[in-house]
């Protein structure tokens, strides 16, 4: 008997209740509704999700249909949309010819002609488009909540009602010293902790749910049972019970996607109960009481078939004809930016190329972030002598981060992974009694800032204090409001003096006690190398370059830093990075793996600020003097591509100066402080000559590979079950923030309030937000993300790429499933891998680089 069958037995007294084959089920459908609920992080850490993640093993038509059962998600554009579209010539007739053939192979029935599709396009307006979410009346499956909600006279929402209510319990519960008043019970599981208070709250007795206190007293004390009981007394057959329990779920998406964090993301994910299904008992507990204070009986057995074991017999794919338009219309949106894209590369045989007579200036590693792609663009139009790379922005070094002074910190890596290890950051290695008088003050300036912030917000001293001291601050706002103040990114500093500033980093001392010796060391350093595919002709200069935004007032700040470092800044990654292959006996290790590493070359960090465009290079003061001039020669190139990039953006946030990018960056008024991953549409994988010629226009993920230097395709095996699945989390959320922002986005920057210290609501209260606000998706005229799935093109023969695919479900499942396309560029040819996993051939060939 499993520990969920044994704390259901001992806890559950209900006659009718068979013990052992209920439990069975009911664990079987808490699983299902765990499967399908894609977590969200926390403000700190926040990241792109793939909403869709949990049920990916389906088709992208039939999610669809899966999700319209139980609620009203959108995963298509209105046909307004494609309308517009259309008519601004973004696709055209052959592309919706090519989207029905290549749909027709799949099995999708065709509703209509491409001619008739092309008329319907024609005659509709251009008024109108925007994404809208609205509800369908013919959803199967509803909560009580909005059925009583549909046949009460008087309009009074209880959906809204129960939303609020969940929402200010969950608010109390996670709040992270944000709130002056913590919750008493926050050291009970969030059940219990409900449970507890709610027998007491009169709140949502007042609106008119009698009798729900004395309902929740009567409710098991764990909340496996309490479901089980709130089903029963609702009458669900059990066919139903995971999709009703899905109902309930996307009924607060929000604080289900949290839930869904804590069970499975943080350290208490070990325990036996799951913040999910106490969510879950919560929101069902006030429908079941509800049911019975309204004598609402709900006739269940229309749902399901009587010969029927499962409502899933159901959500067949059969698309009705507007539907079948619209994903008609997606993907010849998508053949259209993939035809463009295919044309825009150029073939270089490898075999051809020949070794350069002297060294390189420089070589510089940017994040595959689609940002880094317009300033690497810029800076080789500088120097035939500088390199760029691409690689994932953590540079391989999974590890937790600690600032000055603290024992703990962020993890820089992707949230799928575990850090590995944690590194400190110090002041100088060398210099103790200087890092001794730096901790003092820092902490001796941050408690004065506490005990500060908490008189003011003090009962005593909340209003003398703005009384007293408001004028004084006066001249602060005023910098404030017009966007004139320090940097974001000097926050780091904090308490710190101005002169040990520069000398601030990450060290490696340290890691050998927690187990990362010499050789593991040495592991990490060849990893990243081979990796990332400089084995050989080192340049004098070898720059791993991190990224950052700098934004104010912005609490989803960290969804614009590296993703790859978890939702904050790469500097860390890259500093490390480079003193790891700087050190003398990390060079022996690789020399003895077959990586020999010239003298002279010299590897060192640096911070690309994805809002201002400009490069920061550390660590100036290890640079040997040999190096002097040629650092200098690369600064100087940086910042030429740095003002050509300023200026190739100013139009797209709509400047008209570089100075106002800098203004947007100190602005805390500003909601466009930069686009972001917005227009994410690509990820190439492959040597920098196929794209070199490219504008890609910041919309590509550029990895770099090369197949000739990966026999055995580990290293390809790698890009495309990490950095591949990343992009695609990436491009999932902007799609779906896009095509239903209610569900799956944060709606509006300006009425956004920060809960707890980890999440944001929209107004005052409601449902957690997750995804992205209409501010990072649309320009307040037109949408600046164009929606659509993620193609993946790769400089490999299809062989290599076929022994990926077969050997990991997930990969094969978001191809076959249509959640992305892929390419294979093999010689000068293309192939698209279609959804029966066979290979097309495409056309036409792609020319040569010159």
């Amino acid at each position: 008997m499993t520990a969920l069958q044994s704390t259901i037995q001992h806890t559950l007294s209900l006659p009718t209740f068979d013990t052992h084959q209920d439990s069975d089920h009911l664990a079987g459908a808490l699983a299902d509704v765990a499967e399908v609920i894609a977590p969200v992080w926390p403000l700190k850490d926040y990241v792109a999700v793939n909403p869709y993640a949990g049920i990916s093993y389906r088709s992208f038509v039939d999610a669809r249909a899966f999700l319209r059962v139980f609620s009203d998600c959108e995963t298509l554009m209105p046909i307004e949309y494609y309308a517009v579209e259309y008519k601004q010539g973004r696709f055209g007739f052959s592309d919706i010819e090519t989207a029905m053939e290549e749909l027709a192979s799949a099995g999708v029935l065709q509703a209509m002609s491409a001619v008739q599709i092309s008329q319907r396009l024609a005659a509709i307006g251009t008024v109108g488009n925007q994404a809208v979410t609205t509800p369908h009346d013919d959803r199967p499956i509803e909560t009580v909540a909005e059925k009583v909600t549909k046949c009460m006279s008087m309009g009074f929402n209880w959906t809204e009602a129960i939303v609020e209510e969940v929402s200010k319990h969950c608010a109390a519960h996670y709040d992270q010293g944000q709130a002056i008043w913590s919750s008493p019970f926050a050291d009970l599981s969030l059940y219990e902790a409900w449970r507890t208070v709610a027998q007491h709250d009169c709140n949502i007795e007042v609106l008119g749910l009698s009798g729900f206190r004395k309902y929740v007293a009567g409710l098991p004390k764990t909340p496996e049972a309490s479901i089980a009981y709130s089903l029963k007394e609702l009458g669900v057959p059990e066919p139903l019970w995971s999709t009703f329990l899905l109902c309930q779920a996307f009924s607060v998406p929000g604080w289900s996607a949290w839930t869904k964090y804590q069970t499975s993301w943080t350290e208490n994910s070990g325990l036996e109960e799951s913040d999910l299904v106490g969510l879950l008992a919560i929101r069902l507990a006030y429908d079941a009481a509800l049911a019975k204070s309204k004598s609402l009986s709900v006739n269940w057995s229309s749902y399901v078939e009587t010969d029927s074991t499962s409502v899933k017999v159901l959500l067949r794919s059969v698309l009705m004809s507007e539907v079948n338009i619209r994903f008609i219309l997606l993907r010849a949106s998508e053949i259209a930016y993939r035809n463009n894209l295919l044309k825009s590369l150029s073939f270089s045989d490898a075999r051809s190329s020949t070794k350069p007579d002297a060294r390189n200036l420089a070589q510089m590693v940017f994040c595959i972030d689609v940002r880094s792609e317009r300033f690497r663009r810029q800076l080789e139009s500088q120097s035939s002598d500088i390199e760029t790379f691409g690689f994932a922005g953590f540079f391989g070094m999974a590890f937790e981060y600690a600032e000055f002074g603290q024992q703990s910190g962020n993890s820089q890596l992707p949230v799928l992974l575990k850090p590995q290890f944690k590194v400190y950051e110090c002041i100088d290695e060398n210099d103790t009694e200087c890092a001794t008088k730096a901790l003092a003050k820092r902490q001796r300036v941050r408690s004065l800032r506490s005990m500060w912030k908490s008189f003011q917000s003090s009962a005593v001293g909340c209003f003398s204090v703005v009384e007293t001291t408001g004028l004084f601050f006066g001249a602060k706002l005023l910098r404030r409001m017009f966007g004139y103040q320090r940097k974001s990114s000097d926050a780091k500093f904090d308490g710190l003096s101005n002169k040990v500033h520069t000398h601030l980093g990450p060290t490696l001392k340290g890691l050998n006690h927690q187990g990362i010796t010499t050789s593991k060391q040495a592991d990490m350093a060849e990893g990243m190398l081979r990796n990332l595919g400089i084995t050989k002709d080192f340049a004098k200069l070898v720059v791993f370059c991190g990224h950052a935004c700098q934004t104010e007032n912005n609490p989803l700040a960290a969804g614009l830093d590296c993703g790859a470092c978890g939702g904050h800044s790469g500097e860390p990654n890259a500093r490390f990075a480079a003193k790891l292959l700087n050190q003398p006996y990390i060079r022996k290790a690789l020399a003895d793996r077959g990586i020999v590493i010239p003298a002279e070359t010299h590897f060192m960090g640096a911070l690309h600020n994805t809002t201002t465009d400009q490069i920061e290079f550390f660590d100036l003061d290890k640079l040997p003097e040999g190096q002097r001039d040629t650092l200098q020669e690369l600064v100087s190139a940086c910042a030429v591509a740095s003002n050509q990039t300023q200026i190739e953006r100013l139009p797209i946030v709509s400047s008209k100066s570089r100075g106002e990018l800098f203004k947007r960056a100190n602005d805390w008024s500003e909601v466009r402080p930069e686009w972001g991953l917005a227009g994410n549409a690509s990820f190439i994988v492959a040597r920098r000559t196929l794209t070199k010629n490219a504008n890609l226009d910041a919309r590509a993920f550029l990895h770099s590979y090369d197949y000739t230097q990966d026999a055995e395709g580990k290293v390809l095996e790698t890009i495309m079950t990490a950095p591949m699945i990343v992009a695609n989390w990436i491009n999932m959320q902007y799609y779906a923030s896009t095509v239903d922002n209610h569900h799956f986005g944060s709606g509006t920057k300006t009425v956004h309030n920060v809960v707890g210290g980890f999440g944001i609501f929209s107004g005052n209260g409601g449902d957690l937000k997750t995804g992205l606000p209409l501010q990072s998706l649309h320009t307040g005229k037109h949408f600046q993300h164009l929606p659509m799935r993620l193609q993946v093109v790769i400089g490999a023969p299809r062989e290599m790429i076929d022994r990926v695919i077969a050997k990991h479900k997930l990969v094969s499942d978001l191809l076959t499933g249509g959640w992305l396309h892929l390419i294979s560029i093999e010689e000068q040819a293309t192939y698209r891998f279609a959804q029966d996993s066979t290979w097309e051939l495409l056309g036409p060939t792609l020319q040569l680089a010159s």
